[in-house]
């Protein structure tokens, strides 16, 4: 009877975490394209060299240090395979608040989430099959499900915004409530897999995740150029891997193999942890700056910028 209340219980909070998670996928992107143009999204990617660090970064560097982790690291097959399709999946929504706690770039980070996006769903078919021999992907499955929770609601954003500003601006902050309110439940029910985290201790998941992520951060940093809400927006999308997609795809290749579930799932709490980690300490290193520069006291500063936010 309690295994049979452990399974129920395991249910309902996959659900509810499921639910949360799309509830922040969607009003995430719906919110950011309320407060932009489509010249505004367009406008980052006119600069070559970034779009070149960004796509090297996330689709030829970070792919290229899983091969090299499968190698050195002893892990077992599963384990692998499930680092490699983290490794070669990007744009994650999350990017998004990362970059606002940050005080980084918010409208390059939408430009990047979305460039991220479509040349998974290009590069995927290819990319994989070289990592992992045998393996068919469908790209259909892999497109519908990040144009739907994604691009969708972003493309209805930017036309909200253009045919209805003042509408916009009123929904934004609601939007940016339940995105909020969401990631935070998302956080707690993610608390629960935490033993199943654990369980990897020892097997080199933990050490191959680690390293891809912090590589991710590292690299987008030092190749953002020269502008540093620019640098910190593409570290941290750089760094966050596009979960859902690799979920979809363990879903359909692997579905006998929970390994690479469970792969996935510890890489997707530890990216968590490490992004919004990293967007607060940028975040806080951006707001002593500022207080130094203007001697205003930080609360102050806080309640000036956020009410130019709004």
């Amino acid at each position: 009877m309690d295994a049979e209340r452990w399974q129920v219980m395991s249910e309902i909070v996959s659900s509810l975490n499921s639910t949360f998670t799309l509830a922040f996928v969607t009003t995430s992107m719906f919110g950011l394209g309320l407060g932009l143009t489509l010249r505004d999204l367009l406008a980052p990617l006119k600069s070559v060299p970034l779009v070149l660090a960004a796509l090297g970064i996330n689709f030829v560097l970070l792919p290229a240090v899983v091969w090299l982790l499968t190698h050195l690291l002893p892990l077992q097959q599963d384990l692998k395979v499930g680092l490699i399709l983290m490794s070669t999946v990007a744009g994650a929504p999350i990017t998004i608040k990362a970059a606002q706690l940050a005080r980084g770039d918010i409208a390059f980070a939408g430009s990047l989430v979305t460039l991220q996006v479509i040349a998974t769903i290009i590069l995927l078919p290819f990319t994989l099959p070289l990592l992992i021999p045998g393996i068919a992907v469908d790209a259909v499955a892999i497109a519908m499900p990040l144009v739907l929770q994604i691009l969708l609601p972003l493309a209805g954003g930017l036309l909200m915004n253009v045919r209805y500003d003042e509408e916009a601006e009123m929904t934004r902050p609601i939007m940016a409530d339940i995105a909020n309110v969401s990631l935070a439940i998302m956080l707690v029910l993610n608390l629960g897999n935490i033993p199943a985290v654990l369980s990897l201790i020892g097997t080199g998941a933990l050490a191959g995740a680690l390293t891809i992520i912090l590589i991710g951060l590292a690299a987008g940093y030092l190749l953002g150029g020269p502008d540093p809400k620019t640098r910190k927006s593409l570290a941290l999308g750089s760094a966050q891997r596009n979960y859902a997609a690799a979920f979809v795809i363990a879903q359909d290749s692997f579905a006998t193999r929970p390994d690479v579930f469970l792969m996935l799932l510890t890489a997707s709490m530890i990216s968590m942890v490490v992004v919004l980690l990293a967007a607060g300490e940028f975040g806080r290193r951006e707001r002593a700056r500022e207080k130094q520069a203007t001697g205003a006291p930080a609360g102050e500063l806080s309640s000036r910028q956020a009410d130019g936010r709004r």
